[in-house]
């Protein structure tokens, strides 16, 4: 298996890993709130805010499935790239939970290293542009 090989299926993966988490927040929005390290009220029945951040992690998954199933290397290292404020924000707002704990982080800091390690070998797998306009076209 090439490098090439493993770091698009490591992208694939996560694509569908992020759609699996979307559609958890859209279908079962406390077991997506408790998995993501965020305890709702026992009373809450209101999940707007749920299924909003489930349909835009959905997007997000499906979005690095597809540059990962197409073998775009330079525009899936950028969003790699700008994808870890994503977990880093998420890392953040864990951590500020009266609940927060190690178990509840770790997915986070972990998703943070497997972003930077991808984009890193995105970058260096990415065949250069030749010319400004070049590296536009995807």
């Amino acid at each position: 298996m090439t490098r090439r090989t493993l770091t698009r299926g490591l992208s694939l993966l996560l694509g569908l890993g992020m759609v699996f988490i979307g559609a958890r927040f859209l279908l079962a929005p406390r077991a997506g709130a408790e998995g993501f390290g965020v305890f709702l009220p026992p009373a809450a029945t209101q999940y707007a805010f749920h299924y909003a951040k489930g349909i835009r992690d959905i997007f997000s998954g499906l979005l690095l499935a597809l540059f990962a199933g197409l073998g775009y290397d330079r525009p899936l290292a950028w969003v790699t790239l700008l994808g870890v404020l994503i977990p880093s924000v998420d890392l953040t707002i864990v951590l500020a939970q009266p609940t927060a704990s190690l178990a509840f982080a770790l997915p986070h800091v972990v998703a943070i290293g497997l972003l930077l390690v991808l984009t890193g070998s995105l970058f260096t797998l990415a065949q250069p542009a030749s010319t400004p306009l070049a590296s536009a076209r995807v």
